[in-house]
């Protein structure tokens, strides 16, 4: 007999995967999606092993495969098993992330007469109240019906239906009946026609059609052959409007023999060829500079080390250079390379707003070899493109952080460009997994090479490439700047160097003194206008969306509250004023007197980006603004939309948040900005300074990176902040050597590993309540063991204490490895485990 190890997607089934049998009849292999009895109702879930015995004494049987094929390999199966104990998931929560988009079957269900009793379809049974009588009326009348049904039919309510319908089940006279939804996507067929006629008869058999009245069909016959020729499948939707030919003439001719008519599988691309020229804005470089040309020759020892075995060859490299230094050049390079030792590779980037022009680059390099997998498509379209993937079409797999779960084969590269971003990290919903870390643990266990890339590498990351006591990466550096015209004007590798952008830090408060009110300085309205005059484009960064940061009094300093979160609410320019974390609106926008002290002094303050539009529009009449941010790309039809305007020079300054910063190439701006550099530098997060840093670099990278010079002004009420004076001399390493320096004296990551748990509650006292509880806990569990280097901060409320109607309490568990702590306990219900945030807000 075959035993199953099944991770089931159930309640009560969090901390582990269930032992079933596998009957004779049913074939199964690890990664088969299953339908196997839980409690007393089916349930789904995944195999991961397979054994010839158990030491479980009973277990039930295996009911079926929903699947007549594996979803998931055994690589990606035992990846998902140390995600498990990476972020203490449960055994089902990574595995769902590997599954076909959009292909849960949803459990449905439905209430009927029971079968069991036929007494009770001759006798009329004895209710305890009238619902039951009613119920029982709606199945005999109805069939089998679900809950929300007969709360339709009864306009009853769902907690008096659910007591009435378990008085129903214990008298024996309803039951259940469980049935599984169909997946939201699926294998999708479109009908096909195929020629059964030689090509030398079709004008004789079209010449006797006509004469007996069947111009139509002849007109079919002749379309076939002169398009297509014999024996080949033709879509059916294809032939009909191309041929203005109806369907019931195809039919006649398939009737007659001449035709057959039959079904195909039909899958779409959402890349199908090079997106459109819009979304561009790039020169492909082909001459490498010294530096690229070293770290390509590393990366590729490297690659052929790997696929010799030679594992023991490092295999993780932090490719740190400057912006605007060719690190996508490496990556092609390197994908070339890989490719050519017949592997395959994954390249994962930080925002869906980079993936059309980073497609666009690896699709010129590697025309139909391409996949991109991203929550943008259409669910049809990422399903097919999964399936596509999965069937070996594709050599290059791109897309943000869930593309590292793409089901691709024979992986011997895996690139993560700007390694240092936080959207890298799902913190909304478990696993709270880290992209980067999983595709590192990927790569190893695939024996692939794994390439970090960014300008301003993760803190961890380079403390891994360049700590002795760390041979953990090794760092290839690329100093200078990469002009975009080398290929195009064959310069020498020499020519390849271009200054960074000049930078300017203007205090705000001097500006204050000399009487300037404007949110612009005058060293910024200045530089805007010269390089606007010049032919150059502007990009004005402002790190919040809305026309304001808040609604305030003048008089009492009262500022409108979320009511359903602890932070204040937003103006925006349409007069609505709105929660940016729960969205909630409050209803009459803006008040014209103070809800407390009932004067005529509350109105917006602060710096959004609309408020920033429309003051760029007053200052440089014109120009054309257009604004970039989460609320424009829903009005908009996309990410690609705006930055395709942009480059294309319909606009000439652009307004928008951190989108902006992240590694898109916009050739004809030389001048960028940062209205404000202080949003979030000093928010209660460890990781404040470094977030501002990579912020301000990243976003003064925009300027410059096409032929004219370009200039970055960075305004600020702290000239003086670490922080700000490393990003506007634009050197990592003087950030790094006091930013690990901070960490190292109180012991924070990369020191130590955090783990962040946050409990949430409607009232107050009983979540304060319940992190006191499990602080003490955690202390006496760590002094019981002996475990010297943990140390808990807390418990306390969380930054954001009240956040879309709870309450949170948090406590950090600082250690080197917190989950040694936390696996073995089994905490209380409404606790939220997050190991190794990023946000801790």
């Amino acid at each position: 007999m075959r035993f199953a190890e099944v991770a089931v997607d159930a309640p009560g089934a969090e901390r582990q995967t269930f032992t079933y049998s596998v009957p004779d009849h049913v074939e199964v292999a690890v990664g088969h999606s299953v339908q196997v009895p839980f409690g007393a109702q089916p349930r789904h879930g995944l195999v991961v092993a397979l054994a010839e015995e158990t030491p479980v004494q009973s277990v039930r049987e295996i009911q079926g495969v929903t699947e007549p094929e594996p979803l998931i390999s055994a690589l990606r199966v035992g990846l998902a098993d140390w995600m498990r104990a990476r972020y203490l998931s449960t055994p089902f929560e990574p595995l769902q992330l590997m599954l076909p988009p959009a292909s849960g079957r949803r459990r449905r269900m439905f209430y009927r007469l029971s079968t069991t009793d036929d007494r009770t379809r001759r006798r009329r049974p004895t209710f305890e109240s009238d619902l039951d009588g009613r119920i029982v009326q709606v199945l005999t009348t109805r069939g089998p019906s679900e809950l929300a049904t007969l709360g339709k039919e009864l306009h009853e309510t769902v907690l008096a239906l659910r007591k009435a319908v378990a008085r129903l089940r214990r008298a024996s006279v309803v039951e259940i009946e469980i049935l599984w939804s169909q997946p939201r996507v699926s294998v999708r067929f479109e009908a096909t026609y195929r020629l059964n006629v030689a090509t030398g008869q079709v004008a004789k058999i079209a010449d006797r059609l006509r004469v007996s009245g069947a111009p139509k069909q002849a007109a079919a016959l002749e379309f076939l052959v002169g398009e297509y020729g014999p024996s080949r499948d033709v879509l059916a939707s294809e032939a009909v409007i191309r041929s203005g030919v109806k369907g019931p003439s195809w039919k006649a001719l398939a009737s007659k023999g001449m035709l057959t008519i039959d079904r195909r599988e039909v899958r779409r691309r959402p890349v199908a060829e090079r997106p459109q020229e819009s979304i561009g804005g790039h020169e492909t470089q082909h001459t490498l500079t010294a530096d690229q040309e070293a770290a390509l020759s590393r990366i590729g020892r490297a690659l052929s080390d790997r696929s010799r075995r030679r594992l023991e060859e490092p295999s993780v490299f932090l490719l740190y250079g400057v912006t605007g230094s060719g690190k996508t050049e490496i990556y092609l390079g390197a994908l070339e390379r890989t490719i050519a030792v017949g592997k395959r590779g994954i390249v994962l980037v930080p925002e869906i707003a980079l993936t059309p022009q980073t497609v666009s680059r690896f699709m010129d390099r590697f025309p139909g070899r391409v996949a991109v997998l991203h929550s943008g498509l259409s669910l049809r379209d990422q399903y097919d493109e999964w399936r596509n993937i999965r069937d070996g079409r594709f050599d290059v797999v791109i897309g943000p952080r869930r593309a590292v779960f793409a089901p691709l084969d024979n992986i011997g590269l895996v690139v993560v460009d700007e390694e240092q971003e936080w959207s890298y990290k799902q913190d909304e919903r478990p696993p709270r997994y880290h992209a980067r870390d999983v595709a590192i643990e990927l790569a190893r266990r695939a024996g692939a090479v794994t390439i970090l890339g960014s300008a301003t590498p993760d803190i961890g990351s380079m403390r891994a490439a360049v700590d002795p006591s760390l041979p953990t990466y090794e760092v290839l550096r690329l100093p200078e700047r990469v002009s975009g015209s080398v290929a195009a004007h064959g310069r020498s590798p020499g020519g390849y160097g271009r200054p960074l952008a000049h930078v300017d830090v203007v205090d705000l408060r001097e500006e204050l003194l000399a009487g300037n009110r404007s949110i612009f300085s005058r060293s910024l309205t200045l530089g805007t206008r010269e390089a606007l005059d010049a032919g150059g484009q502007a990009i004005l960064f402002v790190n919040r969306r809305g026309a304001g940061s808040a609604v305030q009094c003048r008089s009492c300093g009262h500022a409108l509250m979320c009511s359903r979160c602890s932070i204040s609410l937003t103006y925006h320019n349409d007069g609505t004023v709105r929660c940016h974390r729960c969205g909630r609106k409050r209803r009459g926008g803006v008040p014209t007197t103070c809800p407390l002290c009932r004067r005529p002094t509350i109105k917006p303050i602060g710096v959004g980006t609309e408020q920033v539009v429309v003051e760029a529009e007053k200052a440089f009449p014109g120009a054309v603004v257009t604004r970039w941010d989460r609320d424009a790309v829903k009005q908009s039809r996309g990410h690609a939309e705006i930055v395709g305007r942009f480059i294309r020079r319909e606009a000439d300054i652009l307004v928008g948040t951190q989108m902006l910063a992240k590694g898109l190439d916009f050739p004809d701006v030389t001048l960028v900005g940062v209205v404000n550099a202080d949003i979030g530098l000093h928010s209660p997060n460890f990781r404040a300074g470094e977030r501002s840093f990579q912020l301000l670099c990243q976003v003064a990278g925009r300027a410059g990176r096409g032929e004219m010079p370009g200039r970055v002004v960075i305004q600020t009420y702290e000239p003086d902040h670490y922080a700000i004076l490393a990003a506007a001399a634009q050197d990592y390493e003087q950030f790094y050597r006091q930013e690990i320096e901070f960490r190292r004296a109180l012991g924070y990551p990369p020191f130590a590993r955090m783990a962040r748990l946050v409990f949430r509650h409607q009232t107050g006292h009983v979540a304060a309540d319940e992190a006191a509880k499990l602080a003490g806990l955690l202390g006496l569990e760590i002094r019981r063991r002996g475990m010297e280097s943990t140390r808990i901060i807390g418990p306390s409320p969380a930054p954001v204490e009240r956040l879309r109607g709870r309450y949170r309490w948090q406590i950090e568990v600082l250690a080197p490895d917190p989950v040694d702590l936390l696996s073995p306990l089994t905490l209380p219900p409404g606790w939220i485990v997050d190991v190794d945030p990023v946000n801790v807000l």
